[in-house]
């Protein structure tokens, strides 16, 4: 009866330590598969971490260029700006400086020849007073004999330099003055730095 105790026994221990092990492989395979779950998981939430902060990464970067460009087109249109108004500047004072009272008087006497008409009336001439004083002191004498027309002079704070004519008693005119003139040759010269600036 021992033998069959320690059969008994045996079979027992055998049979409780097979359980054992049983139960301990369902408990490690359980534990290995939440292990593997929560590694998955990581895993799923590192990738998405790192997509989004590569989409925000991307995302500020293309604002930033974007801001960058937006700059760049501002700056090279300030920069137009100012070279355009730089150049209307330079022949608004080369224009000036080059219209000295005998290119005035040239002018005058050129322009009652083309716009003048067959009419006999005065013609203004309307100037600032510095241009008057010297066209009356010098030409006016002689351009009224050349032309044959009755000419007056006015002098007018709207003229820095060149002149405005009519022939219809101020009704109509021409505008032969410094801003006029710069403005016609700016916009010939315009086209082309606009052109250049490009």
């Amino acid at each position: 009866m021992a033998q069959e105790l320690k059969a008994l026994l045996d079979k027992i221990q055998k049979e409780g330590v097979e359980s054992a092990r049983k139960a301990a492989g369902e408990i490690e395979a359980r534990a290995q598969k939440q292990a593997d779950e929560i590694v998955a998981r990581a895993e799923s939430d590192a990738r998405k971490l790192l997509d989004d902060a590569q989409e925000k990464i991307r995302q500020e970067k293309n604002a930033s260029e974007a801001a960058l460009k937006q700059a760049g087109r501002d700056l090279v249109l300030s920069l137009k700006k100012q070279i355009l108004a730089t150049l209307e500047k330079v022949v608004t004072l080369d224009v000036r400086q080059a219209l000295g009272p005998q290119e005035l008087a040239g002018l005058v006497k050129l322009a009652v020849q083309q716009y003048g008409g067959q009419d006999a009336g005065p013609v203004t001439v309307s100037l600032q007073d510095g241009d008057r004083r010297k066209l009356e002191q010098g030409f006016l004498s002689r351009l009224k004999d050349e032309l044959k027309r009755d000419i007056v002079l006015k002098s007018t704070d709207e003229v820095a330099g060149g002149f405005i004519i009519s022939f219809d008693a101020g009704k109509s005119h021409f505008d032969f003055s410094d801003k006029a003139l710069a403005a016609y040759l700016s916009g010939l010269v315009r086209p082309k730095l606009a052109e250049f600036l490009k």
